[in-house]
């Protein structure tokens, strides 16, 4: 953590620091006691988020956006998957005996609540997380299982995690997207979307782009889809309208390479044969991330705010500012790293 130190005149810029120093002619006073004052929030400049990264090593590691610190390591299985919503942390992972599901304090954390599902198997979604959801108008933790072939969605009460009912149950279905009281299920090879707002009456609809690489949805319930050739199908929220959206520029849209950081709006990450990464202004909802191909994420990207979040194929946590477009690694990780989910 930087400090600032006030025998000293201590400037610390950004991320990276810049320091001013006495001249060697300067005399510091000797009696002065040395007090630190925690700078860790860059006085208010950027809202505090933590980059949650699931390792190899059977852990959940919190990385603060703006210092770049561990907060803390908890234990999760490499089945981990992870989802964020109104300040809590939700992880669902696997051991010998089923399904754990959690909530945990984002500040420092304390498992608060702990529900098991023995013999139950958590749907593999491979990349951290995406098989865990929380809606954001009740707070209800809902979780993509695997019985067989068919899926099974799960709802929980938010502190507790009691069972509250089956949302709803499918054949295929790859990801558990949910905002503003609508539940959607994409299911990429078959190009389709499985609707659900709270009713008993479940709609599937045909994306129209065929099979899907990724798929995301916003907290005011605008859901975004896209295939591997970057071209999207945007459904708003409430209705069951699709509005095609033309690939951006020659480039491949990346697997999970769509996030939300706000209401309304979306983060698109494209592999291209671009020397450097490099950020769009604002098209229609959509703000392109241009990746060198050799620096794709891995896993997805996910968004909060200002920011987007990946992982590199070397195990870097990294962040980007979508306004600014300045970059950088957060820390490095050893053996299998996948993005989790971001938090306060």
């Amino acid at each position: 953590m930087r400090r600032l130190l006030l025998g000293a005149v201590l400037l610390i810029l950004a991320c990276e620091g810049a320091a001013t120093l006495p001249a060697p002619s300067q005399k510091s006073p000797a009696a002065m006691p040395t007090a630190t004052i925690d700078v860790s929030d860059m006085m208010g400049a950027f809202p505090a988020a933590t980059f949650f990264v699931v390792t190899g090593n059977g852990k959940l590691n919190a990385v603060a956006l703006l210092n770049h610190a561990l907060k803390y390591s908890i234990d999760a299985s490499t089945t981990a998957q992870v989802a964020s919503a109104g300040g809590f942390i939700y992880v669902a992972d696997e051991d010998k005996n089923g399904v754990r599901v959690r909530w945990i304090d984002q500040v420092n954390g304390t498992v608060l609540a702990t529900h098991l599902e023995p013999g139950r198997t958590l749907f593999p979604t491979g990349i951290g997380h995406g098989g865990i959801a929380v809606e954001s108008t009740t707070g209800r933790v809902l979780v993509l299982y695997l019985e067989g072939d068919r899926r099974i969605l799960e709802a929980y009460e938010p502190y507790s995690l009691r069972p509250l009912s089956r949302r709803l149950e499918a054949s295929c279905g790859d990801r558990v997207l949910t905002g503003a009281g609508r539940v959607v299920v994409p299911c990429f090879a078959a190009g389709t979307i499985i609707v659900n707002d709270g009713t008993s009456d479940t709609q599937v609809m045909n994306a129209g782009l065929g099979p899907l690489v990724a798929a995301a949805m916003s907290v005011d319930g605008t859901t975004l889809v896209g295939r591997d050739d970057g071209a999207l199908a945007r459904i708003p929220p409430q209705t069951t309208t699709i509005e095609k959206v033309e690939p951006f520029r020659p480039a491949t849209l990346v697997p999970d390479g769509i996030a939300s950081p706000e209401g309304g709006t979306f983060v698109v990450a494209l592999s291209t044969s671009d020397r450097d990464i490099s950020v769009s202004e604002t098209r229609s909802s959509q703000r392109y991330l241009s990746f060198p191909a050799q620096q794709a994420p891995r896993g997805g990207v996910l968004a909060q705010g200002q920011f987007a979040f990946w992982i590199t194929a070397l195990g870097e946590a990294r962040h980007i500012d979508l306004v600014q477009g300045f970059h950088e690694t957060m820390v490095t990780f050893g053996g299998r790293v996948l993005p989790g989910g971001v938090g306060q």
